[in-house]
């Protein structure tokens, strides 16, 4: 059989701080082992016994003697809770909402970032840079960067995340292949970095590779680049 909740706990606690107020009391100390043997005496659940006084703390009210340990849990938690103003005071631990916490706007922006680094346009500015970095002139069209160095010529294929179901790379790889059209070019496919993908990479065969003039790039969440 379930124990008590905490609702069980905080009701029983708020009806002690009401029944003190009305017996004009200034405040009333509450210890988690007695309240805990009233509320629960067969069911071990002093983690939400002292929840719910934590809960119950006003502002002004105090703790007389905490727990062992690091918890913040145990019998040995006593409050003193005052009572002789018991509306118009602030909860001294607000309540959390549900789910996570609420993002100040510097973390939202990095979200937003990080975000970008997954999709098409900002893989393609990512591979730009790259390639700048390392002597390659360069046009882009439509997730294709042709990139031009000295007598060589490289055409990567920008595979960003994109809406629908993910395709493996031997089919993105047949889809390329109708795009070949310079032999003596080189030839990559470009993508976010994924234990997924490298499997694949490695079961195709190196000559079949090596014939097509064929690799892949990939990028990780830090915006690091490996060609494969």
């Amino acid at each position: 059989m379930k124990g008590p909740g905490i609702k069980d706990y905080m009701n029983a606690l708020t009806k002690c701080k009401e029944e003190a107020h009305q017996q004009g009391k200034t405040c009333i100390e509450i210890n988690s082992k007695q309240l805990h043997q009233k509320i629960s005496p067969n069911h071990a659940t002093m983690p939400t016994c002292c929840q719910a006084m934590y809960k119950q703390m006003l502002s002004g009210d105090e703790i007389i003697e905490r727990p062992k340990g690091t918890t913040g849990f145990g019998s040995h938690l006593t409050i003193r809770f005052y009572v002789d103003t018991l509306e118009g005071r602030e909860p001294l631990h607000p309540q959390k909402k549900r789910g996570r916490p609420a993002k100040s706007e510097e973390e939202k922006a990095a979200a937003r970032k990080a975000k970008l680094k997954h999709s098409t346009q900002d893989l393609c500015s990512l591979l730009k840079s790259w390639l700048g970095e390392h002597g390659w002139e360069y046009v882009e069209e439509k997730g294709i960067i042709d990139a031009h160095s000295a007598d060589k010529r490289w055409i990567i294929n920008v595979q960003g995340i994109k809406r629908g179901r993910k395709q493996p790379l031997p089919i993105k790889l047949s889809e390329i292949l109708t795009q070949m059209e310079d032999a003596s070019a080189d030839y990559s496919m470009a993508f976010n970095d994924s234990i997924a993908y490298r499997r694949q990479w490695q079961e195709i065969p190196q000559s079949v590779k090596e014939r097509l003039h064929m690799s892949v790039i990939l990028a990780d969440k830090k915006g690091n680049i490996v060609k494969i």
